[in-house]
């Protein structure tokens, strides 16, 4: 490589070969840090030929990042294209390095489907910075390098050589430790998810890809079609409260040595202490929460296709009620009657540029007072969403100080962390007291069903945040809280015993349990309707008391 002077501003200037193996090995170097530190941790340096497969790792890597570089080595595209490479790596290793987490689909679509307000929260002075040295730098170095291009049919000629040498030398790498890689790889297919951007951007274009096939598919199937319930049933509602990053373990009523749930203590419910997500993230969750086939056979494109439970319910002459202070239904209440609180004009609970939960029971009272039948009502929480927690909760709910106040929560110890994350578990614990006591209140059978999406992870191992692949997730994202609270009358006209559900609180739950147990609360037959997925059948009367 060259330095030529000219009048102005000094300028590099070299081939594309050269300028594709500086920028593979800048890759490999600068922005894979989160990579190599999976590797070692899995791998360990405790002898030479651990070292020895990192390095042949090492030097694997910077060989595919040139293959990859030589494809689109021409003229028209290929400082773009390169200066979008160095943006998405320096974006991409600075969330996972921030937060241990990775940038699959599953995290892509979080990206595209969340709203302005949780965006922001993700913009800082670190991420402004990181972008600069990792992004904006080597980019504006780029730019100042004058490429040399040979006329376009050599030019061909030597990147198809490049190409083939590279995959040469790549294979030979590999074969070189063919055992490591193997028996390695086999155990820990999920190191590969924090390559970067190669993985990002397979995920991008995957996510793209699948939103394009579900824009052009098929009207929704109809399922359910033989719903029923009985004509002359007495009037109910019940309530189901959708949290949002909220954990099990952070519940004093399962077990949480700090006095988290004052107000649900105080209350006659009934905690189930074992239920586990359908995903990690809501985008993945929340449809299949309401999905009729369950987890096994769950995907979004597959949901998609179909009704969901709310559209049995409201066919049977439910009616369903979606209110939402987050970033949506994702597709759930798109045919049934929507109320977005987000952007409401309350001075006491939407001071900060969002609500908070309290919201969601802005005028509650009236629509439990026009229930003429039965009434199920979803109120989809903002709950514990991060990494902004302190947002989350109001000043008089602020119990346990200090809490971190920043959004880049990795400037934080941990420990204010926790503390700003319990404090939203304070304050829905409140909001669920209070929706209790507007329950109590009707003078008809009521009842409210919580139960959060997904989990969160606050630093154990140092991974933060939530939205891993579901394989490699730790159990403070899959294990949720779900809480049940049913008045007297409900429990009599729904032939529930509650001393008995509340002995079966410790089995074993999932988020598949809720289609049928919503379908069983109402009394809907159908041949979707399975009993041994419905929570509350061990606890009906008939069942127990059946010869």
């Amino acid at each position: 490589m060259q330095l030529k002077i000219n009048t102005y501003i000094p300028r590099l200037h070299t081939s594309s070969t050269v300028a594709n193996l500086v920028a593979a090995a800048f890759l490999v170097c600068f922005a894979n840090g989160p990579f190599w530190h999976m590797l070692t941790s899995k791998l360990g340096l405790a002898t030479a030929g651990h070292r020895v497969f990192l390095v042949v790792a090492g030097l694997s890597l910077w060989m595919v990042f040139n293959i990859l570089c030589s494809l689109f080595s021409f003229r028209p595209v290929y400082k773009p294209i390169l200066i979008v490479l160095f943006c998405t790596a320096a974006a991409a290793s600075y969330f996972m390095e921030s937060y241990g987490i990775v940038i699959d689909k599953q995290m892509i679509t979080n990206l595209l489907e969340t709203d302005i307000s949780e965006a922001t929260e993700q913009l800082s002075w670190p991420l402004f910075g990181h972008l600069f040295l990792l992004g904006v730098l080597p980019s504006a170095l780029l730019l100042q390098t004058r490429i040399s291009y040979r006329p376009w049919r050599f030019e061909l000629v030597v990147r198809g050589g490049v190409v083939l040498g590279s995959t040469v030398l790549l294979l030979a790498l590999v074969l070189t430790s063919f055992k490591e890689f193997v028996l390695f790889g086999r155990q820990n297919r999920e190191v590969r998810m924090y390559i970067n951007p190669t993985y990002p951007i397979y995920s991008l274009i995957k996510t793209v890809k699948k939103n394009h096939q579900d824009a052009t598919s098929e009207p929704v199937k109809i399922i359910g079609a033989d719903a029923r319930k009985p004509a002359n049933s007495p009037k109910s509602a019940v309530v189901l409260v959708v949290g949002e990053t909220a954990r099990t373990e952070e519940f004093s009523l399962n077990g949480y040595p700090r006095m988290t749930n004052p107000q649900l203590g105080a209350r006659n419910v009934i905690a189930f202490t074992d239920v586990q997500s359908c995903g990690t993230d809501t985008a993945e969750s929340l449809p299949c929460m309401f999905f009729h086939l369950g987890k096994s056979k769950y995907s979004r494109n597959e949901a998609k296709k179909y009704e969901n439970l709310l559209d049995v319910l409201q066919r049977t002459g439910v009616q369903v009620i979606w209110r939402d202070n987050n970033s949506g239904s994702k597709g759930i209440g798109d045919r049934v009657r929507y109320e977005d609180l987000t952007n409401e004009k309350d001075k006491a609970l939407c001071s900060t540029g969002e609500c908070y939960d309290e919201i969601l029971l802005k005028d509650l009272d009236k629509l439990l007072a026009q229930n003429s039948g039965d009434m199920l009502i979803i109120l989809h929480q903002k709950g514990s969403h991060g990494p902004s927690y302190y947002k989350r909760s109001p000043n008089n709910f602020k119990r346990f100080l200090p809490e971190c106040t920043k959004d880049n929560v990795q400037d934080c110890d941990r420990q204010s962390i926790v503390n700003a994350y319990d404090n939203t578990i304070v304050y829905t614990d409140y909001v669920l007291g209070k929706l209790i006591d507007l329950l109590k209140t009707q003078k008809y059978a009521t009842a409210m069903l919580y139960v959060s999406d997904h989990g969160e992870s606050l630093g154990e191992n140092n991974i933060y945040l939530h939205g891993l692949p579901y394989a490699i997730a730790p159990r403070q994202q899959t294990q949720v809280p779900m809480i049940f609270w049913a008045s007297s009358s409900f429990l009599r006209e729904k032939s529930l015993d509650a001393e008995l559900l509340s002995h079966n609180r410790s089995d074993h739950f999932s988020h598949d349990n809720l289609f049928h147990s919503l379908l069983g609360l109402f009394h809907v037959t159908t041949e979707l309707y399975r009993p041994e997925l419905d929570l509350f059948q061990t606890a009906r009367r008939e069942v127990r008391d059946r010869p």
